[in-house]
């Protein structure tokens, strides 16, 4: 009996033992740390609500629409219940700020209404452009202020090959169109843009402002490099001794005496060649300018500075201008269809001193230009035209630096441009 009892008065202390152990709390789950909870936010940085124009919206809604043909001021806000007193007082506090009278039609107005009345709206807002908005705040006491979207400059890179048109391509790259007009006069005085073949490339890095998200104004081309027939840089640079403007690798100034052509866009329609069928007089010919065909009225530049000699009307020539700008140069642009200068009037290179068009003897519209050296016709795209100065010594070691930190940007540029165009072939 008593080796039986045994067994049993050691399970009855096992039990106590194990009763013990967990009315002391022992934990027997899997051991985890303690993480404190986060703090509750606080009211302060709790998201803003909404806002437009520097209102804030919570409470309110806003109306848009576009200011008509002929709208006024009064015209806009009359019919919404703001009476005559109170907008001639509007037109009074805005005349430090704002000319009233400028409203034009196509800009966007907003009318801000608050939510839980039938009343008319607490502010009225004239966006004046991308940046200035007018903003009119109709309650008592009255005011007007102009309110700036906040403009951010982005510096980018492009590199592009030419596949047709140029300002087409920089377009399809997500480039601004106004990029092709920079580029045309940066390079006026040294890439021909109407011998440019498919293929050829340009890369560039500039700065461009942008105000939510659009872009703000032309950009700013910072360096170009354009691989064709050969290869042209150019880099922008202010200087401290010298002139700001673009310059080569070697800080030499890319401005020349003479442009390339006396238009910005148009095409080679006849060449300078001393023999050629003329179209009108049905002979064969010298022809010792070069027609540059453009639509009616576009503008014609002198290529260089000078004085007019003679502008007028001839029977072959039609309406033309002829500038001479030192003892050795003179040019001459013909079948204007309409003269801008008078006879010993100074012009300035890049000015316009007329408008395409086909009087005389002329098929259509274009401009024949005329180069002549030491009194003699040339063909100027043959010429090797004198260059402005170059930089100041002072100026080359930071225009250097500057030189070498947009080569690689542009290098990186062409570098992925073309490894897209494989990677997508």
């Amino acid at each position: 009996m008593a080796k039986k009892a045994l067994p049993i008065a050691g399970g009855m202390v096992l039990v106590a033992a194990l009763g013990a152990y967990l009315y002391m709390g022992v934990d027997l789950e899997p051991h985890e740390e303690y993480v404190e909870d986060p703090p509750l936010a606080a009211a302060d940085t709790l998201p803003a609500p909404p806002s437009a124009y520097g209102i804030p919206l919570a409470g309110f809604h806003v109306e848009r629409e576009q200011v008509k043909p002929g709208a006024t001021i009064g015209g806009l806000l009359q019919p919404l219940g703001v009476g005559a007193s109170t907008i001639d007082s509007l037109v009074q506090l805005a005349a430090p700020v704002f000319d009233v009278h400028k409203i034009r039609a196509g800009h966007t107005v907003a009318y801000i209404y608050p939510d839980d009345t039938a009343a008319g709206p607490a502010y009225f807002v004239y966006e004046s452009d991308l940046v200035d908005h007018v903003v009119f705040d109709l309650r008592r006491p009255l005011s007007v202020h102009v309110q700036k979207r906040p403009v951010h400059t982005e510096e980018k890179s492009i590199s592009v090959a030419v596949s047709g048109s140029l300002w087409n391509d920089l377009v399809g790259a997500g480039a601004s169109p106004a990029l092709a007009a920079k580029l045309s006069e940066v390079f006026a005085w040294t890439v021909d843009f109407y011998r440019l073949q498919n293929g050829d490339r340009f890369t560039m890095v500039y700065r461009q402002n942008t105000v939510g998200g659009m872009d703000y104004g032309d950009p700013e081309l910072l360096s170009v490099r354009y691989e064709g027939t050969d290869t042209r840089e150019a880099f922008l640079y202010d200087g401290v001794d010298s002139t700001d403007g673009y310059y080569d690798a070697d800080g030499k100034s890319l401005r020349k005496a003479f442009l390339q052509a006396p238009l910005k866009f148009s095409r080679i329609s006849s060449g300078f060649t001393m023999r050629r069928f003329h179209p009108v007089q049905k002979r064969w010919k010298a022809h010792l300018g070069t027609d540059y065909a453009a639509p009616y009225g576009t503008p014609i530049l002198s290529t260089g500075d000078g004085v007019v000699e003679r502008a007028g009307y001839s029977a072959g020539n039609g309406n033309y201008v002829k500038v001479r700008h030192n003892h050795t140069y003179e040019t001459q642009y013909l079948h204007m269809r309409k003269v801008l200068v008078k006879q010993g009037q100074v012009v300035r290179q890049g000015q316009e001193i007329g408008e395409v068009g086909s009087t005389g003897l002329a098929t259509g519209p274009h401009v024949c230009y005329r180069f002549w050296k030491n009194g003699t016709q040339v063909d100027p795209r043959r010429e090797v035209m004198p260059s402005a100065e170059p930089l100041a010594a002072a100026d080359l070691p930071a225009f250097n630096r500057t030189r070498d930190e947009l080569l690689q940007r542009m290098d990186k540029a062409e570098a992925e441009a073309k490894h897209i165009n494989v990677a997508t072939f």
